[in-house]
């Protein structure tokens, strides 16, 4: 079995060797949504029947590491045919054109088109939610055949599955809904392979729309707390002021009527009493005293 799979290894290798312009791409995107899409950089009208490097493989991305970090590719690489994938303008046209959508567990389905013997198996896929600025790893569920890049088949497609990391949201792009899904093989010729963009779908869309509705909905119930509470502060000052005007009022009133009550129940007892009225200064009278002697005579009595 080993000494099988050296040999074959050893003949695909010197045929790679002799063709370094092998290649593998992802001709295929097939949404939950039934929307049907295509990696970065794929042209429509390339044939898929041969092998030569012309015209098949002139929509094949390189996706190197060494590239990406040096500046002269981005996060998607680049082909012979189009240059470097620019990740705005691609997300863009994907997004005008309609976003195939994840599964309800985060599995995106693909087509993986074979060229030649190094754009075999395993790939390995990770995902940006953020315009491509950083990726996570994604879990391949159906991988595409071969050994380090390379196996015999040509002109073939494949099915290729990943899945979204759990819990992350695709907000990239014009719209704010997508993801991009990375794959590439191990061939020494390349990495090839190709970015697609995909929005989430089922529970995961629901999730994140669930998550931003509650955050809108505290934001809003926070206001609408706030608006209330300034109401009932606003009534409340209003009832207060009204009551010490009815208060002030009712004081002014109670110290107006207590007065006048006072002053009537007085004025009616005096005038009952006859103080009311002005009296007469005290008539004088003279009396004989009964003193005999030096002090005889008249005494005043003011009685």
């Amino acid at each position: 079995m080993f000494f099988n799979t050296f040999i074959v290894f050893a003949a695909v290798s010197s045929s790679a060797l002799l063709n370094v312009q092998a290649h593998g791409t992802i001709t295929g995107v097939t949404g939950a949504n039934g929307v049907q899409a295509a990696g970065f950089g794929i042209i429509a009208s390339t044939p898929r029947n041969g092998a030569t490097p012309k015209p098949f493989e002139q929509d094949t991305s390189v996706i190197r590491n060494k590239e990406i970090t040096s500046g002269k590719t981005g996060v998607c690489g680049r082909t012979a045919a189009g240059g470097n994938n620019d990740v705005a303008t691609q997300l863009a046209a994907a997004s005008q054109a309609g976003l195939p959508t994840a599964a309800a567990d985060g599995s995106v389905t693909m087509t993986l088109h074979q060229v030649n013997q190094d754009g075999a198996g395993p790939f390995t896929c990770d995902v940006s939610g953020d315009g491509g600025n950083t990726f996570q790893a994604a879990t391949v569920t159906q991988q595409v055949p071969g050994k380090f890049g390379l196996s015999l088949a040509t002109a073939t497609d494949f099915p290729l599955t990943a899945q979204i990391p759990a819990g992350m949201a695709c907000t990239a792009g014009p719209n704010g809904d997508a993801c991009i899904m990375r794959c590439r093989n191990q061939a020494l010729a390349g990495p090839f392979g190709s970015c697609v963009a995909v929005a989430q779908g089922g529970a995961a869309a629901a999730g994140n729309a669930t998550a931003a509705t509650g955050a809108a909905a505290t934001d809003n119930t926070a206001a609408g707390t706030a608006a209330t509470g300034a109401t009932a502060g606003t009534a409340a000052t209003g009832a207060t002021a009204a009551t010490g005007a009815t208060a002030a009022t009712g004081a002014t009133g109670g110290a107006g009527a207590g007065a006048g009550g006072a002053k009537g129940g007085l004025g009616g007892l005096l005038s009952k009493l006859g103080a009311g009225k002005r009296e007469s200064a005290p008539a004088k009278r003279y009396i004989n005293s009964r003193v005999v002697g030096a002090r005889s005579g008249y005494w005043l009595d003011n009685q």
